[in-house]
């Protein structure tokens, strides 16, 4: 495994990766909390937020892989970050440690706050921009596609094999690369038709009176009115 694919990796599991240094900062700030409620309270809310997050961002990796998500998880190490050097300078210096150990939770919170809405509306506006991308192209890589969406390679791959898999992509994979076809049209014969005509004589008779035509089986003549 070379260094860009580790990178890669740290960079897809960075909202996990997050989730899990928020519970441990949790942890620590009930170890050391000393009996004070505020950090027993702080130390149980980045706790919870750490597990509830790192669940849903498990079962929601298109919005936990994104761009959006990376910035979701970048607030949460801040935070996380913020009460770990709290309490590692609590014993040095109150005066910087209490402001970090109240400040980190507070981030950690805010980031929690701001996740429902992401993972709501991310992962359909994630997938409609792939799918629509993909349309757009004749041809597309699914490296280029992930980088002009945000998501990673793993996720936009499986969300284009989805849609091809559903007909919302017209197309097919050749490798790591997709290629869009137009949509197949079936098209129906219209049934023949046979004309046929028939011709109508009309025989016309002379009236003997005043010299008129009229038609045969018309009783007068349509000019004297003369019987025929």
């Amino acid at each position: 495994m070379n260094m860009s694919t580790i990178l890669e990796l740290l960079k897809n599991r960075l909202f996990l990766i997050a989730c899990i240094i928020a519970i441990a900062s949790g942890i620590m700030l009930i170890m050391i909390s000393f009996g004070e409620t505020m950090f027993i309270a702080f130390g149980a809310i980045m706790l919870i937020i750490g597990f509830v997050l790192l669940i849903s961002g498990y079962i929601t990796p298109i919005v936990s892989e994104s761009k959006i998500g990376m910035a979701v998880a970048a607030f949460l190490l801040l935070g996380a970050i913020m009460a770990i050097i709290g309490i590692i300078s609590l014993p040095v210096n109150d005066e910087i440690a209490y402001p970090l150990l109240i400040g980190g939770p507070v981030v950690t919170i805010l980031a929690s706050l701001a996740w429902p809405c992401v993972c709501c509306q991310g992962s359909k506006a994630i997938r409609a921009q792939i799918i629509g991308i993909a349309s757009a192209h004749d041809q597309i890589t699914i490296t280029e596609l992930s980088n002009l969406t945000g998501a990673a390679v793993k996720l936009t791959s499986e969300i284009v094999y989805d849609a091809i898999g559903k007909r919302e992509l017209s197309g097919r994979m050749e490798g790591a690369t997709f290629i869009r076809t137009a949509p197949s049209t079936t098209s129906y014969a219209a049934p023949s038709t046979t004309t046929r005509e028939r011709e109508i004589v009309k025989v016309l008779v002379i009236c003997p009176y005043c010299g008129a035509k009229t038609e045969q089986g018309i009783g007068k003549c349509q000019n004297c009115q003369a019987d025929l």
